[in-house]
């Protein structure tokens, strides 16, 4: 009997464990290139370009990397199978109905530096004018936590070529994991995340191609 009780109270003390230090570290997401586009200088490409570079760390205490995990492009590309416009208007629908300022304000992301170069547009000028004015607000809300001088971006709408992008991004952004888990459970509560997609459709992407 008491071989079974220290073996529970072994197993809780694992598990109480590794919360806490699940609760104690922190995600750092290293975006060392990022380059979507089939618009540059003006000129509008036959081919959409795809090019990524993105790991996502676990450092324990915010400090100690124990983990390392790169996002390849062939993982992004299963992801996003689907090319629709119309699955980008739900999207902006839901987006609609989350208040971005109050999730940043729970996340507390911390920016250690960003290179941001946004040009973007659809052939609906509403969700271009959304998107725009989407993007800008997050990127202005996560600016808050670094240095000036280690912001860059520049976000313009694109109204003349219909679904177009030039999307050029090299940024660190470090959020705890306590603050992860706690803006989860919020949105689960108001219901905002629901699982309203399929396996195979695609979420903020055009039919660029």
């Amino acid at each position: 009997m008491k071989i079974v009780l220290l073996f529970f109270c072994g197993i809780l003390g694992l598990i109480l464990l590794l919360l806490f230090l699940l609760i104690t570290s922190t995600i750092k997401l290293n975006v060392e290139k990022v380059n979507i586009s089939n618009y540059e200088n003006g000129f509008k490409k036959n081919k959409l370009v795809k090019e990524f570079r993105i790991y996502v760390e676990l450092h324990l205490f915010g400090k100690i990397k124990i983990a390392k995990i790169k996002i390849s492009k062939k993982l992004i590309e299963k992801i996003n199978e689907k090319n629709n416009i119309k699955d980008l208007k739900k999207d902006v629908e839901l987006a609609k109905k989350v208040n971005i300022f109050e999730v940043l304000k729970l996340l507390k992301p911390k920016l250690e530096k960003l290179n941001l170069i946004t040009e973007i547009g659809t052939e609906d000028v509403m969700i271009t004018v959304f998107l725009v004015t989407f993007i800008s607000t997050i990127v202005s809300c996560i600016c808050r936590s670094a240095s000036q001088e280690k912001v860059k971006f520049n976000i313009m709408p694109l109204y003349k070529f219909g679904n177009s992008i030039n999307f050029k991004l090299n940024c660190i952004i470090n959020v705890k994991m306590v603050h992860i888990i706690y803006v989860i459970y919020i949105l689960l509560k108001k219901g905002m995340i629901k699982n309203e997609r399929t396996s195979n459709r695609r979420s903020y992407d055009y039919s660029y191609e």
